[in-house]
């Protein structure tokens, strides 16, 4: 089972992967780029040495230098003649704001917040001359202390400033405001001088009748002033006033000192000198190296802002990279002491500069048996922390790539032989000019003044004892044409292995005299080896945005407000994880500049041509006009052109008719004009008839309506007889009850009247009741019958 590592265990596993890695040491690495060094400068040491005899020509020729500086401006056309060097492509149809503001957002941050221009022309520098350019971009978050100072403030400002969570106030004074006691003491005058005038107007006015007084006046008596001028209500509210005014404390002003200490991160990106570089020796490239290290000298003070702890007890400090062969060659050129140490001496232990090495190691730390990639910081004796990463913050690029290593061939190492070849042949041939014009002379020992031969002024005389005493010693002769000509060989032999040639640098006279196609022929084929180093460079400037990319989704917790294309815009990358492509928005494959011109010109009228056919709209020609503004030298088009996605152009005026094609409009708007007419009656014709069936149909509805109308009233007489009829029969045979049992009651009470009637009958004489009871019965008797007519 695998065997976790101690801290000592993983401090001597760094410092065996550093020695063993490329770059460490004096290897031929090291000689290589120091050698390209003195090349680059024009130095004669090393091998551009002049030969140890006196009087020799110890000229060098600049080859490297020339070619480096004539294809740098041209790599940064490409790459930052624009406003934007990257583009991030939306993955989902949903994304394309994102990936807009993702793009503006990430080269504003290269370009304004980083120094964009400078770090892309060291990268692509180095490049050129030390086989590979190497930049680190991180999150930083150390945290900047500055010192501020503000004088004046008012309350209201003091709050503001004091309200920044990045301030801290060392030191605070307050002091009266003389403007404000100016003002307080302006208007203290006012209002006594206006308390004044209100006491002497009250003096002078008679009272009126409606006003208040203690002692009326008598009849006849004309109205006096009042006696005491305090009580005018005027006076008693100025008065008022100036109590308030002279109440109020007086305003303050403050002049502070206090400390801005700024944290919470943001991206950085710098140059890493080739020096300070290591990787491991059998690496391809940076992010699949086993090792990858960073010796870079550091302040006590920037080790502590950027959050180290154990920084004063650092022994044991690396100085052989103070003494680095490579460092002290690049910086003798201004400085002749650069062997010497500049550790501060002085008492101020914060600037003691140290040197320390940022390694990433893949090891097994834990144990677990895989091996993780930490990040592990080591300075002399000291292990400053050990974290676990997920990337390594180096991004690389090389002109000319070799396969399966990783550090390629420079344009110096190219041009490094044809430079030294031609050193060779130009002193050659200017120390054979220097003989020819100061030759050298025999003299017969004794026969001549030596004097006067060695003093050399016009019409001086030479005084011999005999002729033939003097002569000039036969010397061979240069052939300068030839020089000439194995000088022009050598240019033409630089030309072949960088690739960039006098065409393309524009300062070859001869070239005037042939023809334009053969010109643009041989520029283009320049143009491809260039266009060929552009694109290695593009694949170093992708990976490099990518982790840009990735670092502020990672670290920015918060929105960020900036000024963009757009005006000022919240950003908030939390919303951009892992969602865009990458892709590098740089001019490669196109020629030369005044190619892509013409190029462009050629776009612009084909896009003009296609127009009107609906092939070409207004953003693509402003596209391709803002491309052309551009390339002429202007960094921003749109003060020439305006573009149709914010301000839609007015519609173009339509072309001047011609005779021919209005006849023939004329002839097919009158044909459809017949067309449309008889399509019209047609549609007329059935709209009538349409609408003849549906008046018949609403015809027909209402007869039914109405029948059905009828029948239900019909039907509903019928039922209101039968219910008037039903309930008269009702009503008749209730009658007809009614009667019958009042007929009943009648008779009842007849009977009973006429029993009454007989019993007391009885009680007189018989003739006469019989007489009576036959009359009351027969009336009666007629009485109910004619009720019972008179009922029904």
């Amino acid at each position: 089972m695998a065997k976790a590592l101690s801290q000592d265990e993983l401090k001597a596993l760094v410092q065996t992967e550093m020695r063993q890695s490329l770059g460490y040491s004096s290897s031929r690495l090291s000689q290589a780029r120091q050698k390209a060094e003195y090349y680059y400068l024009g130095l004669a040491v090393g091998d551009l040495s002049p030969p140890e005899v006196d009087g020799r020509s110890s000229v060098v020729s600049t080859d490297v230098r020339d070619t480096i500086e004539s294809m740098l401006p041209q790599l940064m056309l490409t790459f930052c003649g624009g406003d934007s060097i990257v583009e991030f492509e939306p993955q989902n149809p949903d994304d394309e704001a994102r990936a807009k503001a993702a793009t503006e957002y990430i080269n504003y941050l290269f370009f304004k917040k980083n120094n964009g221009h400078k770090i892309a022309y060291v990268w692509m520098k180095d490049a050129l001359l030390q086989k590979n350019g190497i930049v680190k971009v991180w999150w930083d978050t150390r945290f900047e202390e500055a010192k501020e100072e503000y004088n004046g403030l008012n309350q209201i400002e003091l709050a503001q400033i004091l309200d920044d969570p990045e301030i801290e106030v060392i030191a605070q004074q307050a002091y009266p405001d003389e403007d404000d006691a100016k003002q307080r003491q302006q208007a203290v005058e006012q209002i006594n001088l206006q308390i004044s005038q209100q006491m002497q107007q009250a003096m002078q006015t008679p009272q009126g009748p409606q006003a208040p007084q203690a002692n009326p006046p008598l009849p006849g008596q004309p109205n006096m002033p009042p006696a005491n001028p305090q009580a005018n209500p005027a006076v008693q509210q100025l008065q008022a006033q100036l109590q308030q005014i002279q109440s109020q404390p007086p305003e303050l002003l403050y002049d502070i000192t206090c400390k801005r200490v700024k944290t919470g991160g943001k991206i950085q990106i710098d140059n890493v000198p080739p020096e300070e570089f290591l990787i491991a020796r059998n690496a391809k490239d940076i992010q699949t190296a086993k090792f990858v290290g960073h010796r870079v000298q550091r302040t006590v003070s920037e080790l502590k802002s950027m959050g180290y702890k154990n920084v004063d007890n650092i022994s044991g400090e690396d100085q052989g990279q103070a003494l680095n062969l490579e460092r002290i060659q690049r910086l003798s050129w201004n400085d002749e002491n650069a062997y010497l140490s500049d550790e501060v001496t002085n008492a101020d232990d914060s600037q003691r500069k140290i040197w320390i090495t940022e390694a990433y190691v893949r090891c097994d730390f834990d144990g677990d048996g895989i091996s993780e990639l930490r990040k592990v910081t080591v300075a002399g004796n000291e292990l400053l922390d050990n974290e676990e990463v997920d990337f390594i913050p180096f991004v690389d690029i090389t002109p000319v790539p070799l396969p399966h290593t990783f550090f390629g061939l420079s344009i110096a190492d190219l041009a490094m032989e044809s430079q030294k070849t031609k050193t060779s042949i130009l002193r050659s041939q200017l120390d054979n000019l220097y003989l020819n014009v100061n030759g050298r002379y025999y003299a017969v020992e004794g026969q001549v003044n030596l004097d006067d031969l060695l003093t050399s002024r016009p019409g001086g005389v030479v005084r011999i004892k005999q002729p033939g005493a003097v002569g000039r010693l036969d010397q061979a002769q240069g052939n300068t044409g030839e020089a000439m000509g194995l000088l022009d060989y050598i240019q033409q032999d630089l030309e072949n292995k960088t690739g960039w040639t006098r065409y393309s640098q524009g300062n070859d006279s001869d070239g005037l005299n042939q023809t334009a196609q053969g010109m643009n022929i041989i520029t283009n084929k320049a143009d491809m080896r260039l266009d060929l180093i552009s694109r290695n460079f593009a694949e170093g400037f992708t990976e490099l945005f990518k982790l840009v990319l990735k670092l502020i989704c990672q670290h920015q917790d918060k929105k960020a407000q900036v000024r963009l294309s757009n005006g000022w815009v919240d950003i908030d990358p939390r919303e951009w994880r892992n969602q865009f492509d990458v892709s590098i928005n740089v001019g490669i494959g196109l020629g030369n500049k005044d190619q892509k011109v013409n190029h462009l010109m050629a776009l612009l009228a084909q896009q003009e041509k296609v127009f009107p056919l609906g092939i070409a709209n207004p953003q693509g020609i402003y596209q391709s006009s803002s491309e052309l503004a551009r390339l002429l030298g202007f960094k921003n088009g749109d003060k020439f052109f305006s573009d149709p996605a914010k301000n839609p152009p007015a519609p173009p005026a339509p072309p001047p008719p011609d005779p021919v094609q209005m006849q023939m409009q004329a002839e097919q708007q009158k044909t459809q004009m017949q067309m449309q007419a008889s399509k019209e009656k047609h549609m007329m014709d059935m709209q009538m008839r349409e609408r003849e069936l549906q008046q018949e149909a609403m015809l027909r509805e209402r007869e039914l309506q109405l029948e059905a109308q009828k029948q239900l009233a019909q039907s509903e007489n019928d039922m209101q007889e039968r219910q008037h009829k039903a309930q008269l029969d009702a009503q008749l045979a209730q009658q007809r009850m009614e009667f019958d049992r009042w007929k009943a009651q009648l008779e009842a009470e007849t009977r009973m009247m006429v029993a009454r009637i007989a019993a007391e009958a009885k009680m007189q004489p018989k003739a006469q009741p019989d007489a009576c009871m036959d009359g009351l019965t027969a009336g009666m008797t007629d009485g109910l019958t004619g009720a019972n007519d008179e009922h029904i």
